[in-house]
């Protein structure tokens, strides 16, 4: 078991990074602000965490699907992602 304590701090930069993303698109709700941003890490990154599957209809009918799953992006690497992601949308206004 891994014993080494995430730094607490990461928590308020974090969040304030994503305030500063979400007041800049105010009229997104909250998981779609989300969902976009994900999408755009995994575009950016070698399509990190992109998955594609197919589901079922009630007919039975197989549909495609894909999602993006960043449940194993370590914190620090989402952060910078988002610090960049800010500094690139500032730089297209």
């Amino acid at each position: 078991m891994n014993k080494k304590k995430r730094e607490p701090e990461r928590i308020n930069r974090m969040l304030s990074l994503l305030r500063e993303i979400w007041e800049s698109n105010p009229d997104m709700r909250f998981f779609q602000l989300i969902d976009s941003i994900q999408h755009e890490y995994s575009s950016k990154n070698n399509q990190f965490g992109k998955q594609e599957g197919f589901e079922l209809d009630s007919k039975g009918n197989k549909l495609p699907i894909s999602y993006v799953d960043l449940f194993y992006l370590e914190d620090n690497n989402f952060e910078e992602f988002l610090q960049e992601f800010i500094i690139n949308k500032n730089n297209r206004k």
